[in-house]
């Protein structure tokens, strides 16, 4: 009268294409390289805004190639004085008698168009250390946005900015 142990096979179990969820149409691997350029493309318009470059487009876009003394790949942060958009060493800066030049990195780009601001326009540039790292802060008159650049590139302007206050009568 015992129970005998059963003998038969177990059933096996196959997953099959009906039990596993396909992806949204978007995450398909033909949408990634449309989906990576909206995003990149969203996020620098939105640091664009955040820091003001977007405002200072809209009085200083430059028109046309400024010449001058050039540095290229420069430091800097635009923006809120806590909260500040970094540019770290994607920056091209371009110094002359009449105004400063500033224009990003192709890539980083989406509304950042090159700007050129007159001295006329710039209220002060002072020099700031943090460490052993000295940066020029420009603010303008009317506008909110403080830049910040580093470097030689900083020194540059902050001297070009003392001539033309020097020569200019008040």
């Amino acid at each position: 009268g015992g129970q005998q142990p059963d003998r038969r096979p177990a059933a096996r179990h196959h997953c099959t294409s009906m039990n596993q969820a396909t992806p949204p149409e978007f995450m398909q691997p033909q949408w990634f390289f449309p989906m990576f350029a909206l995003m990149w493309v969203s996020i620098c318009a939105l640091l664009s805004m955040l820091g003001g470059w977007t405002s200072l487009a809209g009085a200083f876009r430059a028109t046309q190639r400024t010449d001058g003394q050039r540095f290229r790949f420069v430091s800097g942060s635009m923006g809120a004085r806590m909260f500040p958009v970094s540019y770290r060493g994607c920056l091209f800066v371009t110094v002359n008698e009449i105004g400063f030049g500033l224009s990003i990195l192709f890539p980083f780009r989406p509304l950042s168009p090159p700007l050129f601001i007159p001295w006329k326009e710039v209220a002060s540039v002072e020099t700031k250390r943090f460490f052993f790292v000295s940066r020029a802060i420009v603010r303008l008159h009317r506008h909110w946005p403080a830049i910040s650049i580093r470097g030689t590139a900083g020194r540059s302007i902050l001297d070009a900015f003392a001539r033309v206050n020097r020569s200019t009568p008040r």
